[in-house]
């Protein structure tokens, strides 16, 4: 269609990419699946960049980094620019993640939103990895991607580590209870990051999609 979104897929071979493309090919877009990064000059023609991702963050970035991803990312999808970030997707945007470390030191991220991935608190009524149904509480149900999304609506999740923020106030745009609390949707400018899987996550995950691809 014309004028319809014009979506760059990440693959990273980390898993859900199936689900995901399916997922976006039930909007009026069109989806574009890469391995490798685009030439240059064809980074201008994509209006919105997903990111999925399943997996440790080590391994993520490790292939997100030897794939020239990484490099291309920073150079040409600023955070003017619509970007969406899938479980691991939206943990790779954080400055640095512990999952996945052999010396037990950080490993750097993309940096898109300062924080840190770090894993959940292991509680007893509440195991990990958090797997299933949780409602996700908006800071403000006015906001682009919570549009029709009611408040405490349920997303599908399986996770065990957390995006802890460095600025909560700035870059939290929704979080979820589990134990306590965790963000799970981030924000920097236009690039998102959600924890949870919207490609499985039925209406409501059908919805936050279509909220996504309306930002131009």
């Amino acid at each position: 269609m014309i004028n319809s979104p014009k979506v760059l897929l990440v693959d990273l071979g980390l898993g859900n990419l199936g689900s995901v493309e399916a997922g976006l090919r039930r909007h009026e877009c069109n989806v574009q699946r890469y391995k490798e990064p685009p030439d240059f000059s064809l980074s201008d023609s994509f209006t919105h960049l997903i990111l999925p991702g399943v997996g440790s963050f080590a391994y993520g970035m490790e292939v997100i980094t030897s794939s020239g991803w990484a490099s291309w990312l920073g150079q040409h999808w600023s955070s003017e620019r619509p970007l969406l970030g899938i479980c691991l997707g939206m943990q790779l945007l954080a400055s640095e993640g512990l999952e996945g470390s052999r010396s037990g030191e950080p490993i750097p991220g993309l940096g898109f939103i300062p924080g840190s991935v770090v894993r959940m608190s292991t509680i007893a009524s509440f195991p990990l990895p958090h797997i299933g149904w949780n409602a996700v509480k908006w800071n403000d149900n006015q906001s682009i991607l919570a549009k029709q999304i009611p408040q405490n609506g349920d997303f599908y999740f399986v996770h065990s580590y957390k995006f802890e923020l460095s600025y909560e106030d700035l870059h939290l745009a929704a979080f979820t209870g589990y134990g306590s609390s965790f963000p799970s949707v981030v924000r920097n400018g236009m690039h998102f990051g959600v924890q949870f899987h919207p490609e499985k996550s039925q209406r409501l995950g059908r919805q936050l999609i279509s909220n996504f691809l309306a930002i131009h």
